[in-house]
């Protein structure tokens, strides 16, 4: 099994959690006129492309002189590209012209030499990688001279046979190089039945596990963006700005708005790709009740009947009992009450053993507990956990439920999110909408202080978890980032607190809100959150699954997230995550390294929740279940 790698350019890494680099080939499309250069460059930083790559030669060093002298005297196609090069190539005083525009517009400069002269000339101009097109893949002397400048060197492999490939990255190994191949037809433009995007990760295996990339000489963007798919990190494409110019690289060239269409399309592919792993998504969720089915009675039952295949049917919606569990119920579930006809048939109306009974044998080296409402509160308490976090609705605050039970449990509050159609943000960069936010927030404190008579901790301070707000729908406002944090700690500084401790909790770059895509800003770096926490004195609830959407998005290190916000956290929201909006998911269902997260956790001793999505479903299912996966793959814990 090869190795998993990632290769750098400059600050860039490059591999399979990290976004594709995508090079805007200028080639020989510049028609040898500096001004339409310029114009490209500016072309491939508008089209969102990371890097903008020319071609230099040094004629008398690439071709023999006999050819220069008279390249009529070569084949027909020989002759017209030999006519074309020697027309078109650009001076070094013009390549230093360009790489200083390209850096002025803020796009990565680079180049390929065909010659060590045209190489170490590169070197000077201090471009950060090396490509090297197809026809210098045979090359070692100078895929030598190249590697022994100890920089990143892009290889396309056009033109070759696979033992061919295999023999360059056997000499490239003994050399030590940096290297990555690009899978490439070099045909322009290369036609769709000869490319073979299937090779991909054999070429990934061939070079021993490094990342892989493509060079597209074909027509059009569909193959480039399937490319990425295949396991492409790197992406070169030609551009040009008009396709019926002069010259061999136009009709396999994008014009600058499909280029622009190549890097969007990229980027959703990218996105879309995600982790080997499945799970329903939070709107998926909501699809799952409306139009998923539950066991339903087929006929009245009576109290006491013994279920028979005749009793029930499934129909829409999905709120009741699961038809996966169908078989548990025929043959010996005996009915604990009369059910009407269509009516839901729930675990709770018949004799069978709650499923995560076994529970109550684990011990854990810390206070643990359950999400729930105040409605279902009670088919929970058999998991004997030692606290039961409340979330607090709008609809709870605006009728001021709290009971007269009491509970031999802890509470934790969860602040609301809503008020009716207001997104709750306490960091909005609205005054209004903080206002507003801050008053119904002080309801709920309010409510929070009436709650906690009812449990056990009546007497001492009740964490209260609340979001920081910063989301939009439109785009992430990093920018005002600092400002969002200022206006969280002005709004923090207006809650009634008395009796409660308030804890922010980190949030993922892509939260779920009702209805469209959100996008945060604030409150999601590790780094922040920690500086934050020590300036205000503000605890923290670090939300594993959040923190990893987060680090998934921005390619960030979960282990080093850890580390870093351990020291303000307060209080502890595990459960799985995947790709970006993969949230709260069941321990093993999504990617985080558990054996890894373990190891920081069990020096703590927090307070702990398995906040795994609709985990209070069937006695609290998810809930126990979530708790022994941790026991299991740490027994410490």
């Amino acid at each position: 099994m090869s190795e998993v790698r990632e290769f750098r350019i400059g600050s860039r890494l490059i591999g399979d959690k990290h976004p594709t680099y995508i090079i805007a080939e200028v080639g020989l499309a510049h028609q040898g006129d500096v001004k339409m250069a310029r114009a490209l460059i500016d072309a491939a930083k508008n089209a969102g492309a990371d890097c903008v790559k020319f071609q230099k030669r040094s004629m008398q060093d690439v071709y023999k002189s006999d050819v220069l002298r008279n390249p009529q005297g070569e084949e027909h196609a020989q002759q017209y590209l030999l006519e074309h090069i020697i027309k078109n190539e650009l001076s070094e005083n013009e390549m230093k012209s360009l790489a200083m525009y390209a850096k002025k517009k803020g796009i990565r400069f680079a180049c390929t030499p065909w010659d060590e002269k045209s190489m170490r000339f590169l070197n000077k101009l201090g471009v950060q990688f090396f490509k090297i097109g197809s026809p210098d893949m045979f090359n070692l002397p100078l895929l030598r001279k190249v590697a022994r400048m100890r920089k990143p060197m892009l290889i396309s492999t056009g033109m070759s046979f696979v033992s061919e490939i295999e023999h360059v990255a056997k000499f490239l190994e003994k050399e030590k190089a940096n290297y990555m191949f690009l899978h490439c037809n070099s045909t322009y433009p290369a036609p769709y039945y000869d490319i073979n995007l299937a090779f991909l990760p054999r070429l990934k295996e061939i070079s021993g596990g490094r990342p892989v990339g493509y060079s597209g000489h074909e027509s059009g963007i569909a193959i480039s963006i399937a490319a990425v798919a295949f396991g492409a990190r790197v992406i070169e494409k030609h551009i040009t700005l008009d396709r019926t110019l002069p010259g061999p690289d136009h009709k396999a060239s994008l014009e600058p708005d499909e280029f622009k269409e190549l890097v969007r399309g990229i980027r959703a592919t990218e996105i879309g790709i995600g982790e080997p792993v499945r799970y329903p998504s939070r709107g998926e969720f909501l699809n799952r009740e409306n139009l998923s089915k539950s066991l339903v009675a087929a006929r009245a039952i009576k109290k006491g009947s013994i279920l028979s295949a005749k009793d029930i049917t499934v129909k829409s919606p999905g709120k009741g009992t699961t038809p996966i569990k169908y078989d548990y119920f025929i043959g010996s579930a005996v009915t604990t009450r009369d059910i009407k006809k269509d009516d839901y048939i729930l675990e709770s109306d018949v004799g069978l053993p709650r499923p995560p009974s076994d529970i109550e044998k684990l011990t854990f080296n810390r206070k643990w507990g359950v999400v729930g409402r105040m409605t279902d509160i009670d088919t929970l308490l058999h998991l004997n956990s030692d606290f039961v976090e409340i979330h607090l609705s709008d609809s709870d605050i605006h009728h001021d439920r709290v009971g007269t039970t009491t509970y031999d449990r802890d509470l934790v509050v969860h602040g609301p999110e809503y008020d009716g159609d207001l997104l709750l943000d306490l960091s909005s960069r609205n005054k209004e909408t903080r206002r507003r936010s801050v008053a119904f927030f002080n309801k709920a404190l309010d409510h929070a202080r009436r709650l906690k008579k009812n449990f056990r901790n009546r007497d001492g301070l009740v964490k209260v978890v609340i979001h920081p707000g910063g989301m939009d729908m439109e785009r992430p406002l990093l920018e005002h980032k600092k400002e969002l944090n200022a206006n969280l700690l002005d709004s923090l500084s207006k809650l009634h607190d008395e009796g409660l401790q308030l804890l922010v909790e980190n949030m993922p770059g892509s939260p779920w809100y009702f209805g469209g895509t959100w996008h945060h800003a604030n409150f999601m770096d590790a780094e922040e959150i920690a500086e934050f926490s020590k300036k205000t004195g503000y605890g923290i609830v670090f939300d594993t699954s959040h923190a990893a959407l987060y680090c998934n998005r921005y390619g960030k290190k979960f282990e080093d997230f850890v580390k870093t916000i351990l020291p303000v956290t307060k209080y502890i929201h595990v459960s799985d995550a995947a790709n970006w909006g993969g949230e709260g998911l069941r321990i093993g269902d999504g990617a985080i390294d558990f054996k890894m997260l373990l190891a920081y956790l069990v020096r703590t001793k927090h307070w702990i929740l398995p906040e795994i999505w609709q985990g209070h479903k069937f006695g609290g299912e998810g809930f126990a279940a979530g708790m022994k996966a941790l026991k299991t793959i740490d027994p410490r814990f």
